[in-house]
């Protein structure tokens, strides 16, 4: 056989690879990029590879023991679902023997930790899976805020906080009484926190798909900001409450009041209700109705002080 004969049938054979590889699929609608990330706990969404770069994994993941959390949750659509979380030991140890800022004003960087990343990238994409129908948004964003809502509630001054049933080293001792900001993975293995641990938490979630937002702190708690263009829900009997900030509109978000309905025991069904973003009117929490909050971006970056500098007289004969 002679070349003249061959190339015809090598360039058969590459056109029919291609069908079969890549045309095919997309026609079939197979997600091309399905992953499988070892066992999935039934009733989560599969993870679908985005043309985000992949955030580099953990180094802690293979190096020894992890720690596991599932958590059973209600999503928006009212369907019950499980969602596991794996943090690395090695990881979770190293959050609790860092020192934590008193200055509430740095509070976002512990959202934005790098080391948390990828975890956190992996749970909201399983909890709000990409889709490329722009409808879909509000209901990714709520399952979210959903999911943080649910994580059960607990002050910072109790040891049952905390998954080793005792208050951490680096616990901050105040005059209104203990402070420990949480790192996500923190809240994530314990698997309770108080309301700037659910903002953090959030907070990292919600940056992790690429939301703006900000932590705003009230006299006596702290919740979320996320920022929007504009926001007028057509199922709203309230008006959405925002605060500006940078010349953009913060809409505010709660992580930690949310309103249980009927629980029978025994139950396979959980009912609830979220409280809605921008809904500050059915929060039973006083000062968020009555103040006006301190916003905090989560990327603050400190600024110097002002220093009064006076000159000094030299000593007689002194250079």
């Amino acid at each position: 056989m002679e070349w003249k004969d061959v190339i015809p049938v090598i360039a058969g054979a590459v056109v029919i690879l291609v069908v079969a590889l890549v045309v095919k699929p997309a026609l079939l609608g197979e997600p091309i990029g399905l992953v499988s990330h070892g066992s999935v706990p039934a009733g989560d969404p599969p993870v679908y590879v985005s043309s985000a770069p992949v955030p580099t994994p953990t180094p802690f993941v293979d190096d020894g023991e992890a720690c596991t959390r599932n958590f059973r949750w209600t999503a928006i659509d009212g369907g019950v679902r499980t969602t596991q979380v794996t943090v690395p030991e090695a990881l979770f140890l190293a959050h609790r023997g860092t020192p934590r800022f008193s200055d509430y004003n740095s509070w976002g960087r512990y959202a934005l930790a790098d080391t948390d990343r990828p975890i956190l990238e992996d749970l909201a994409r399983r909890i709000a899976p990409p889709t490329a129908n722009p409808d879909e948004g509000y209901f990714r964003l709520m399952n979210l805020v959903f999911f943080v809502q649910q994580i059960p509630y607990d002050k910072d001054d109790n040891a049952t906080s905390y998954t080793e049933g005792v208050l951490p080293r680096h616990a901050i001792y105040m005059k209104d009484g203990v402070e420990y900001p949480k790192y996500p993975v923190e809240m994530l293995v314990d698997g309770r926190g108080d309301c700037e641990d659910a903002a953090i938490l959030m907070g990292g979630l919600l940056d992790a798909l690429g939301y703006d937002t900000v932590l705003l702190r009230y006299s006596d708690h702290m919740a979320l900001g996320i920022r929007m263009n504009e926001f007028n829900p057509y199922y709203a009997k309230y008006t959405p409450k925002y605060f500006t900030y940078g010349g953009k509109h913060y809409y505010y978000v709660e992580g930690t009041d949310f309103k249980w309905g009927n629980v029978s025991v025994g139950s396979t069904a959980i009912w609830g209700r979220p409280l809605a973003i921008g809904d500050t009117s059915g929060t039973g929490i006083p000062s968020v109705r009555s103040e006006t909050p301190q916003i905090v971006p989560l990327r603050y970056v400190p600024e110097p002080g002002e220093y009064r500098i006076r000159s000094a007289r030299l000593p007689a004969g002194g250079a």
